[in-house]
């Protein structure tokens, strides 16, 4: 559902707010955490029983919510879409004039609103990217661990398979001396 979320909604979904669990308890926590971050900025709250419904699989409310989603999520497309036509009918009544001149083409700005759009993007895009670099060097402290680890083992079995070999050599040869006396005397 939060992937879901993130395709029409990507600036109030933070993916990896969402730990993957097959627990109740963390099915609960999970939609909690969504209904809480997401759904209440986007006008659809869950109820407790709703939500203890969903993380327990009962048949028929996963469907109630992803039809509220749909509706939500149409009617904001439409909104978009009637804004986009809107700014689009608005540009069309400027006159356009072709620039020549490099330092009039530096000077133009950009709508406030496209700037902070822009700039919140940017921000967000930043906060993934810093997620994602901790994620990565966790992970990476993770393999040096786990090969040192292997590493530690393989030693152990070494040493353990040098200890056993060297005792039964021992062993054969004492035999092998016991039997050759053992001749000799018949």
């Amino acid at each position: 559902m939060a992937e879901l979320l993130k395709r029409y909604y990507p600036r109030y979904v933070d993916v990896h707010n969402y730990i993957a669990g097959n627990s109740i308890a963390k099915k609960v926590e999970n939609w909690c955490t969504l209904n809480r971050k997401v759904l209440s900025k986007l006008d659809i709250k869950l109820g407790k029983d709703i939500i203890n419904q969903l993380a327990n699989s009962q048949p028929g409310v996963i469907e109630k919510v992803l039809i509220d989603l749909r509706t939500k999520i149409l009617k904001d497309c439409n909104a978009d879409r009637n804004t986009l036509y809107s700014e689009y009918e608005e540009s069309e009544k400027k006159v356009v004039t072709s620039v020549l001149n490099l330092e009039e083409i530096t000077n133009t700005t950009v709508p406030r609103n496209a700037f902070v759009r822009l700039k919140q993007e940017l921000e967000e895009k930043n906060e993934v990217i810093s997620t994602l670099h901790h994620k990565v060097s966790h992970l990476e402290s993770l393999i040096k661990l786990k090969d040192q680890r292997i590493a530690d083992l393989t030693s152990q079995i070494i040493k353990s398979t040098e200890q056993n070999v060297t005792p039964r050599s021992k062993n054969v040869n004492s035999i092998n001396s016991t039997n050759a006396k053992f001749r000799n005397k018949i």
